[in-house]
């Protein structure tokens, strides 16, 4: 009977000896990456989200392409986006480590508030880049450890920054022009990011 009541006792402290080591671990992390204000960058049109449904519902409305209303169209077209669940639980996994999350959309940022506030809970902070060089510059200047992108101009853009770039991949189905070549230019990428 006392042999038992032991070896629960043993059994219980190894776990909380286990949780106590990992809730260190987690604190330690979350400090460090708090204080130093890492950063990590994730693009937003086919990284987070597959979002060729508000594209197409712009185009819908026979929108002249990179006009403000074209992007207030886009911008505010969210619900009609997709999710992409393994670059959002990525985020994520590094928000809960103390890493700021920046999304960057590669659009003109009319209507982008509603996009924005959809977000919010997540992304600490939003760009809208409708040039590669206003992406690299904010690359560039701000303590990124991270840039997770789906095209090839995003890879680039992050390299010339110095910043280690992760590759997400696109949806077959995506109607977004943005060229995209997994592993040309040797960067890592995240698997299951094609949906």
């Amino acid at each position: 009977m006392f042999q038992a009541l032991a070896d629960l006792s043993n059994r219980w402290m190894a776990r909380l000896k286990a949780f106590s080591m990992l809730a260190g671990a987690w604190g330690f992390l979350f400090s460090v990456n708090s204080l130093i204000g890492f950063q990590a960058g994730f693009e937003y049109d086919d990284g987070l989200s597959y979002s060729s449904p508000a594209f197409l519902a712009a185009a819908k409305d026979k929108l002249e392409p990179g006009t403000p209303d074209y992007w207030n169209a886009v911008n505010r077209s969210y619900a009609y986006e997709r999710l992409k669940p393994v670059p959002w639980l990525a985020a994520w996994t590094l928000k809960a480590l103390g890493v700021k999350i920046a999304v960057f959309c590669d659009r003109g940022p009319e209507g982008g508030d509603s996009l924005e506030f959809a977000w919010r809970k997540l992304a600490d902070y939003f760009y809208f880049t409708p040039t590669e060089d206003a992406k690299y510059r904010i690359l560039e200047k701000r303590r990124f450890i991270l840039y997770a992108a789906a095209s090839d101009a995003g890879i680039i853009q992050a390299r010339k920054a110095g910043v280690r770039p992760l590759r997400l991949l696109k949806s077959a189905r995506s109607s977004l022009p943005a060229p995209h070549h997994p592993g040309r230019f040797g960067e890592r990428y995240l698997p299951l990011t094609g949906f």
